[in-house]
């Protein structure tokens, strides 16, 4: 009987585990390996996938906003990018899943490739696509007078917070830099909340923008959002402990009921 090495062991236990999706990618984010969780999750064979890019197995929504291509590039910064995202999968029925990436490098320190684990977030059954295009049951705001100014360098992801911030019954403004988002605040006094990402180019970042923010206006509830896991940024130094924070991407309730709770928290 063959002895098999650790490596062959390990490579046995990931090909045949169904419990999470086990990926692997080149560089430019193209599928290497698919185990037998892949399969299982998300229905196509390895014959199918090799060779794709993993991006296209995202639904179009995260493709719009950039949240596939951008993981790559966390990844490489952060040494892990974590999220949840909208994956389709080939029956054409989509989940919400939970993904975890890891830069993978040689014993040169050499981006070789990456890492992915995936797992439906909620073991959710099949929804079919067009049934997940169902309109969000209403949720109505604490105050539904309450002005928020959304503040996000990504177009598309600027869009998408006003609009469900929008439908969720709240007056909204919106600017796509620190710079802007703060001349905002010097004339406009009806302003209740910012909504604000963390990582922007530029000096007005999240938490400096935040400062001056409150600075200009004591009292202004903040919520932070970003892509990042909260707990990197806190150690880059580019959040503080103890900050009102929502991990993108997120959904309309989770948004609702944060931005709820921010503004009924006592200044």
């Amino acid at each position: 009987m063959a002895i098999l090495d650790d490596r062959e062991l390990v490579q046995l236990f990931v090909d045949d585990l169904t419990d999470y999706a086990i990926v692997t990618l080149d560089i430019a984010g193209k599928i290497r390996t698919w185990n037998a969780g892949a399969r299982a999750l998300l229905g196509y064979a390895a014959d199918e996938v090799i060779g794709r890019s993993f991006s296209e197995l995202y639904s179009k929504v995260d493709l719009v906003t950039s949240r596939s291509n951008a993981a790559l590039k966390d990844a490489v910064q952060w040494g892990r990018h974590e999220t949840t995202g909208l994956l389709v999968r080939k029956d054409g029925t989509r989940f919400e899943a939970r993904i975890v990436l890891r830069p993978l490098s040689d014993t040169f320190k050499r981006l070789v490739g990456f890492g992915l684990i995936a797992s439906d977030a909620d073991n959710s059954k099949e929804t079919p696509a067009a049934m997940s295009d169902a309109p969000v049951a209403k949720v109505i705001p604490l105050r539904s007078d309450a002005k928020i100014l959304v503040v996000d360098d990504n177009e598309g992801v600027l869009a998408e917070a006003v609009e469900q911030l929008r439908s969720l019954g709240y007056y909204v403004v919106s600017a796509s830099s620190g710079t802007e988002a703060l001349e905002m605040l010097r004339h406009d006094d009806n302003i209740d909340l910012l909504f604000t990402d963390v990582v922007m180019p530029g000096d007005l970042a999240g938490r400096a923008l935040a400062a001056k923010a409150m600075k200009l206006r004591p009292g202004l509830k903040v919520l932070f959002a970003s892509g990042y896991f909260e707990g990197a940024l806190v150690g880059k130094g580019q959040l503080e402990t103890d900050v009102q924070f929502l991990a993108k991407p997120y959904r309309k309730k989770e948004l609702a009921q944060k931005v709820e709770e921010v503004l009924r928290t006592v200044s």
